[in-house]
């Protein structure tokens, strides 16, 4: 179990997890927390000696501090992974999460959502047919899916999520109700930069606090600034009314998951409660409250994503064909099927009735992992020779610049004909971790293009063929 902080040291070099977490009490400014929410952007999340360093840069950094550890205590040499992450994370996020594993000098196997890992580390492969609920709550993301298990086949049905929440917003929430009783005291609110050790124990206290509501009705938090002394009294009901607002935002996209799946309470057969933030009483009291359901502590929470990749790092190599050979001891397969879904759509431009560049969604969000689906469309003009192929995420009928463009490609030099059937025909397959790979083909000359998903390279890898 490490945190995934990340502690610049002034010299440039790092430290990770329960040091960095330490450290970084000391000295916040030059931690990185969080950085899941910003997979997939060009936000800035450290600048050190003329370097910036993104999310997919400081996950590298985890995964080769994970690698260095492993490969240390076992002397084996690590050259494969096994990646988790959010449910709802888009194709940019994920090609980002494989290229951090790549510059920490591994090759991802499989890439598997956080909740659909937790279950299976929470042995659903164990379970015959049954409705699976995943709830999972961590420090800075929330994801829930739905899992269906009938025989030796594990199908994700539905997935959704926020990447805005999290258990450290529970934790700000305290923190700020904490400095507004400071400020009604003592009529101001300690300065970060000049009084860091203050909130070095704001945070200390405000994350024991937490936890210590969990198993208790109130908590004691003493913070010293400037010789003012505030002794303040946190009762769980407090802590309850602050964070109301934070559940209801779960409670309601688990509902949201629910109604997609076109599910009611009633068909699910056992609800799991993953993460951190799961364990908050008030979590499990609302969820309880619009089940119907009493939920036992039949889940493991923190480690079961980890538990889970590994069971799901041995289903790949089943389907792959490959022996799974820990410490040199081969294992026999699990002779499972697990099936993923896409989370989000994703489409080609077109044009409307009204000459708007819009999205067709060609792969529905939720289509089964890995895929492959072809759909043939029309030219623009009469005698139109070239064609721009443009790779969208996003809904149906949603105008081009709402969507986050993948990549694009072209078909050139085609024959010109004055009709306009459907006669470009194109395919996107997913493999199996989610990754995309699109083809076009004129029909009537047989003129062919592809797209490989690169976002290294301006996005895109495209070649045009003549076949």
């Amino acid at each position: 179990f490490t945190h995934s902080v990340v502690y610049f040291n002034p010299d440039g070099t790092v430290i990770v997890g329960t040091e960095a977490l330490n450290a970084a009490l000391a000295d916040p400014l030059r931690a990185v927390f969080n950085w899941k929410r910003h997979m997939g952007t060009d936000t800035i999340l450290m600048s050190i000696n003329g370097r910036n360093y993104m999310a997919k840069d400081i996950l590298a950094i985890l995964l080769e501090n994970a690698k260095k550890d492993l490969e240390a205590k076992t002397g084996i040499v690590v050259s494969k992974v096994v990646i988790s992450h959010p449910a709802n994370y888009t194709e940019i996020q994920e090609q980002e999460t494989i290229d951090a594993a790549v510059k920490a000098g591994m090759e991802a196997l499989l890439l598997t959502k956080e909740p659909t890992a937790a279950a299976l580390g929470n042995d659903i492969h164990k379970m015959n047919n049954a409705t699976v609920l995943v709830f999972d709550l961590g420090g800075g993301t929330f994801d829930v899916s739905i899992l269906k298990v009938q025989g030796n086949l594990i199908e994700t049905i539905m997935t959704n999520g926020d990447p805005m929440l999290g258990g450290q917003d529970f934790n700000n929430r305290m923190s700020e109700n904490i400095l507004e009783a400071f400020k009604a005291q003592y009529k101001f609110v300690p300065d970060p930069k000049k009084h860091p050790v203050f909130y070095q124990d704001l945070y200390q206290r405000v994350e024991q606090a937490k936890i210590t509501m969990s198993v208790q009705q109130q908590c004691q938090i003493v913070l010293q600034c400037d010789g003012k002394l505030l002794n303040m009294t946190i009762t769980r009901d407090q802590f309850n009314t602050w964070t109301k607002d934070l559940v209801e935002r779960s409670v309601a996209t688990t509902e949201k998951t629910l109604n997609d799946a076109s599910l009611k309470w009633a068909d699910i057969d056992v609800i799991l409660l993953i993460g951190g933030g799961s364990a908050i009483p008030q979590v499990k009291t609302e969820l309880e409250k619009v089940s119907g359901k009493k939920i036992g502590h039949n889940g493991e929470a923190m480690y079961a994503a980890a538990y889970g990749n590994v069971i799901a790092g041995r289903i790949e190599c089943d389907r792959l064909g490959r022996a799974y050979s820990p410490g040199g001891h081969t294992l026999p397969p699990l002779n499972i099927c697990m099936r993923e879904i896409l989370s989000h759509s994703i489409g080609v431009l077109v044009l409307n009735e009204e000459n708007q560049e819009i999205c067709s969604v060609i792969l529905a969000k939720n289509t089964a992992i890995p895929s492959v689906y072809t759909s043939m469309f029309k030219l623009t003009v009469p005698n139109q020779t070239d064609v721009y192929i443009k790779v969208l995420e996003g809904n149906d009928g949603a105008k081009a610049e709402d969507c986050a463009p993948l990549g694009h490609f072209e078909l050139r030099g085609m024959p010109p004909r004055s009709d306009l059937i459907g006669r470009i025909e194109i395919s996107y397959h997913l493999d199996a971790n989610g990754m995309l790979t699109a083809t076009a083909r004129d029909t009537v000359s047989g003129k062919t293009g592809e797209l490989k998903i690169d976002y290294k390279n301006n996005g895109n890898t495209a070649n045009d063929n003549a076949a």
